[in-house]
């Protein structure tokens, strides 16, 4: 399992605009709190933050977070939660950090990484996902990156369930037995509708006789009287 270090001060002022501040000087605001401990306010710089993400352990990576003010000893701590810019997805705006014990089973969601070309996809079917990480529950040093899953037999109308998984024996499995991970599927053949046939046109003398009231078939219409 991967393992970074980081560094951390503690923030004395929590308002509004105090937090703006912070993130103008490239400052991402976070909260470290655990099992027995005061949530404590503090604050990360942003580009370390970003590359300590930025590793194959993703959100399940390892943190030794060291607090510069030497409030508290160094926590070993993992992401629980994160939150971006909604228009900038790359700008952390918070963060919260969640202390660990690494003698006790967590729970964590591990990424999925699909390999192979299904039987079914080169007889015309389609490989639809519909599971992208599983949750498992295990050491916080025993994590793995992602779980591969070989879909390379899946033949159309049939499903591999989380049940199918080839696992490590130190995980256990949190996500429905039953939950579909991923299955191929026939392709939807959308029916294009058949043009309307164009309407039989009326003889010219019936539309003539239609455009003046009174006048019969055959006949020309009478002079309408000229009033005076």
């Amino acid at each position: 399992m991967e393992r970074v270090q980081l560094s951390a001060r503690r923030r004395e002022d929590v308002g509004k605009n105090a937090v703006r501040r912070l993130r103008r000087n490239g400052q991402v605001p976070a909260v470290v709190y655990g099992r027995g401990l005061e949530a404590l306010p503090v604050m990360v710089d942003g580009k370390a933050l970003r590359g300590a993400l930025h590793t194959h352990a993703g959100l399940n990576v390892l943190i030794d977070l060291a607090l510069g003010d030497g409030d508290r000893a160094a926590q070993t701590v993992m992401v629980k939660d994160l939150q971006r810019d909604i228009f900038s997805r790359e700008t952390i705006t918070h963060v919260d950090f969640h202390t660990i014990d690494l003698t006790e089973t967590i729970e964590a969601h591990v990424p999925l990484t699909f390999s192979g070309t299904p039987k079914g996809v080169t007889e015309g079917g389609v490989l639809e996902i519909h599971l992208r990480d599983l949750l498992v529950e295990c050491l916080p040093t025993e994590i793995p990156e992602s779980i591969g899953v070989d879909v390379s037999e899946l033949t159309i109308g049939h499903a591999l369930h989380v049940s199918d998984l080839r696992l490590p024996s130190k995980l256990t499995v949190l996500s429905s037995a039953g939950e579909v991970v991923a299955l191929v599927t026939t392709p939807k053949v959308i029916e294009e509708a058949a043009p309307a046939a164009p309407a039989a046109e009326a003889p010219a003398a019936e539309v003539a006789a239609e455009a003046k009231p009174g006048a019969e078939k055959g006949k020309a219409p009478e002079a309408e009287e000229k009033e005076e």
